[in-house]
C-alpha cells in the first residue's frame, strides 16, 4: 500500500512539472512579429505564428475586451461563454470540441478586463 501512495505522489509531482504555460506552448507555433495589420491579413496558421509575439508585446491581463478586439479583430471562435474572447490559431489539422485549430481563449472578469489566457487543446511540445 505504501508503494502505491509513493507512486501516486511521484506521478502527481511529475504531472505538475510537465504542464507548460500558454506562453511556452504558443511559442512552438512560430515566432513571426505581431502587428495589427499583419494579423488582419494573416490566415489562421500565420496568426498562430504571431501569438507568441503578441503575448510578449502586450501584458494581456491589463487589456480590456475592447482593446483585444481592437488588436485582434472580431473573435473567430467561441466556448459558449460571454466572459471570453476566442480566436482560432495554428494548423487546422488540430481538432478539439470547439473546432479546427488551437483556440486561444481570453477569459474576462466582470469589468471586461482579461483575467487569464488559455489555449485548447494544449500544444504538444517535443
Amino acid at each position: 500500500m505504501r508503494l502505491f501512495w509513493a507512486w501516486l505522489l511521484a506521478f502527481g509531482i511529475l504531472q505538475g512539472c510537465l504542464g507548460y504555460s500558454v506562453e511556452v506552448q504558443i511559442n512552438t507555433l512560430g515566432h513571426d512579429h505581431f502587428t495589427v495589420k499583419g494579423w488582419a491579413g494573416a490566415d489562421q496558421v500565420g496568426r498562430g505564428r504571431m501569438v507568441g509575439s503578441f503575448l510578449s508585446q502586450f501584458p494581456v491581463t491589463q487589456l480590456t475586451r475592447a482593446e483585444i478586439r481592437d488588436l485582434l479583430g472580431e473573435p473567430t471562435g467561441s466556448i459558449g461563454r460571454d466572459d471570453s474572447l476566442c480566436y482560432f490559431v495554428g494548423p487546422t489539422t488540430v481538432v478539439s470540441q470547439y473546432g479546427r485549430g488551437y483556440l486561444l481563449i481570453f477569459f474576462l472578469d466582470q469589468g471586461g478586463k482579461v483575467r487569464a489566457v488559455d489555449i485548447v487543446p494544449p500544444v504538444t511540445i517535443t
